[in-house]
């Protein structure tokens, strides 16, 4: 090929190089450089937590955040030698506040399930709790098929929302609220006949209601509770996987089980 059309042919190929390398490089750098290593740099642990949502994030005497979720939160910034900064949340709010870049990570009694992996990513298991149905012992309900007819309060876009929604029988009268601190009181104030939660919720509320004579009536469903993250952030996600594993392999996390669910897991399944 004569010179000239050497160097027009190499012009004409220079915006696509240049425009191939453009598009390659963010991605090289957002893997190079993550949410993993912003943490790191700016020293500080975000965490978006329900407050409202006993034993797993409550605001203690001291009016500071505590409970099972936040004693993970401050283990996990710990290990990353960084402060904790916890920012309460709803449970509707919890995958806007990761996708918006609000928090960095999210631990607030956060299900597993396909639906919220298609938007977010999930670490490995933290606590596996049960979604049960309380009520007071007045009420009868030994299964899903004796909610028809009845009033059932469940808090909006949780878990114990999709799984009432998808199983309850036609003629359950699902009522939703924006957070559990208000399903737990439309049942106190008899608004609803019961309310489908957490098995570790349900019990804090017994606790606290001991005249209303509250009782777990059945369990609904499974809950395998996971902490959320944005997806396309594998450094960050190997990270907290790992640090759980030593966390529970060096006997850490199940005294924090005990002290806040009452229980502790024989295991915690890992699925990733």
């Amino acid at each position: 090929m004569p010179i000239s059309r050497r160097v027009a042919f190499a012009a004409a190929a220079l915006p696509a190089a240049l425009a191939a390398t453009t598009l390659a490089t963010p991605a090289r750098a957002q893997v190079a450089g993550g949410t993993l290593d912003a943490i790191i740099k700016k020293g500080t642990l975000t965490v978006g937590v329900s407050l409202g949502t006993p034993p797993y994030g409550v605001t203690n005497a001291q009016m500071e955040p505590d409970g099972y979720d936040v004693s993970i939160a401050k283990l996990l910034a710990r290990e990353l030698g960084a402060k904790v900064e916890v920012v309460d949340i709803v449970a509707a709010n919890r995958i806007p506040s990761l996708t918006s870049g609000k928090v960095d990570i999210v631990i607030s009694s956060f299900s597993i399930t396909p639906e919220r992996a298609k938007a977010i990513a999930f670490s490995n298991c933290v606590f596996v709790d049960q979604q049960v149905a309380i009520g007071p012992k007045a009420v009868a309900l030994g299964d899903l098929a004796a909610m028809k007819g009845k009033h059932v309060g469940v808090t909006r876009s949780t878990t114990n929302d999709i799984a009432v929604t998808r199983r309850a029988p036609e003629g359950t009268q699902i009522q939703r609220y924006d957070d559990d601190a208000a399903t737990s009181q439309a049942m106190i104030a008899g608004q609803v006949d019961c309310i489908v939660t957490s098995a570790a919720l349900a019990v804090a509320i017994r606790d606290r209601n001991p005249a209303m004579g509250l009782e777990s009536k059945f369990v609904v469903s499974q809950a395998p509770m996971a902490i959320g993250l944005r997806r396309g952030d594998p450094d960050l996600l190997h990270w907290i996987n790992t640090a759980l594993f030593m966390l529970w392999t060096n006997g850490e996390i199940q005294p924090l089980q005990q002290k806040w669910m009452g229980a502790v897991n024989a295991d915690l399944p890992r699925y990733s």
